[in-house]
């Protein structure tokens, strides 16, 4: 009883409290949109007037500072092709600027360019998947998710298309791994190529792959036949093969010239199967080579964060991380920002994006 009391006590106050003193509440919280809202609020009429304004004058700072972040946040996401998260943070800044009439527009630009964008790639997954063509399918959808990730028509689609990806890839798999166990190895790599065909860079079927390879340099060296070589695939177990695709992932990954890409495979590899040799001496090759970019990572992340780009100032102290993991200055920046960035998620109200032009 008495705790129902003091909560009905509390409500009472805050009922009564006068909106300078509900802007004054919600500025201690953290809430500055609310309480920007608040202290605009308050009537010329009002004895209040005088001092809200002057509360206004003293939050500029913050909320230009809060409007700019979300512009740049915004920003980052449309460079990346992430429009509905782009959408969102370019409406959370305009809450704070309200006559930002260039980015009122962009907003409006960017709403009808997410719908049509949305509207294509769902008609072609529809059609690949209609089809039986899951490797198209698998694409669009992959191309749905980075338009919108909060659409939420899209679960049952997901759902289908993961299903069918995971039942024709393992069934792929099955077949490969029955070809090899019975001699045929072209008829095995065959099927875990195709494997990769629905689902690119497969684990399982690039390290099935890698052992095929391993067979066949064996015969050749030896000049025995298949009868008389041993297989090591039969003798690995999931985690050594998934060990195995990762790696293969990793030196295809270099080869392309994404060596971040390369170490986020080595470091799968590890983590699959911490005596993997070659994942760790490959790992270690790396980041000796992209030890001298890590200072120029760092201060070109401390610039991005002086512009209020955090998520441009993130992306290269990440990178800096994945190289040496233990530099405590990019630690310090990393943490710096996600707090910031997470200040920003609590601030943000909930998505309502891609319904159309705002």
């Amino acid at each position: 009883m008495r705790r129902r009391l003091l909560v009905a006590a509390s409500l009472l106050l805050a009922a009564c409290a006068s909106p300078l003193e509900q802007g004054d509440r919600l500025y201690r919280q953290g809430d500055l949109r609310g309480a920007l809202h608040t202290w605009r609020a308050v009537p010329e009429r009002s004895d209040d007037h005088a001092a809200a304004q002057a509360r206004l004058s003293e939050l500029e700072r913050d909320v230009e500072k809060l409007a700019d972040r979300y512009q740049k946040r915004g920003a980052w996401f449309e460079d990346h092709g992430r429009l509905a998260e782009a959408i969102l943070s370019y409406r959370l800044a305009l809450e704070l600027r309200p006559d930002d009439r260039a980015t009122l527009e962009r907003v409006q630009r960017l709403s009808r360019s997410l719908a049509t964008r949305k509207l294509h790639h769902r008609d072609a997954f529809e059609l690949a998947f209609e089809k039986g063509d899951l490797a198209t399918a698998r694409r669009e959808m992959t191309a749905l998710r980075t338009l919108d990730p909060f659409d939420a028509s899209r679960a049952g689609g997901e759902r289908a298309l993961d299903e069918a990806v995971g039942g024709e890839v393992n069934r792929r798999l099955r077949e490969g791994r029955r070809q090899f166990a019975a001699g045929d190895l072209a008829g095995a790599e065959a099927s875990f190529r195709s494997a990769l065909d629905i689902e690119p860079g497969n684990e399982s079927a690039q390290g099935n792959l890698a052992y095929l390879t391993t067979i066949r340099d064996i015969e050749r060296k030896s000049g025995r036949s298949r009868a008389a070589v041993p297989p090591p695939a039969l003798g690995a177990g999931d985690k050594e093969i998934r060990a195995e695709g990762f790696y293969r992932n990793a030196l295809a990954a270099e080869r392309s010239g994404d060596p971040y890409k390369a170490l986020r495979y080595d470091l799968a590899a590890v983590k699959s199967d911490p005596d993997h040799r070659g994942a760790r001496e490959h790992m270690t090759m790396l980041r000796l080579r992209l030890a001298p970019r890590v200072d120029g990572l760092i201060e070109g992340g401390r610039i991005a964060f002086g512009r209020e780009d955090l998520y441009g100032a993130l992306e290269r102290w990440r990178l800096a991380l994945l190289i040496d993991p233990e530099n405590e200055r990019a630690r310090d920046w990393t943490q710096r920002a996600e707090h910031l960035l997470a200040n920003l998620e609590r601030l943000r109200a909930e998505p309502e994006v891609g319904s159309g032009v705002p």
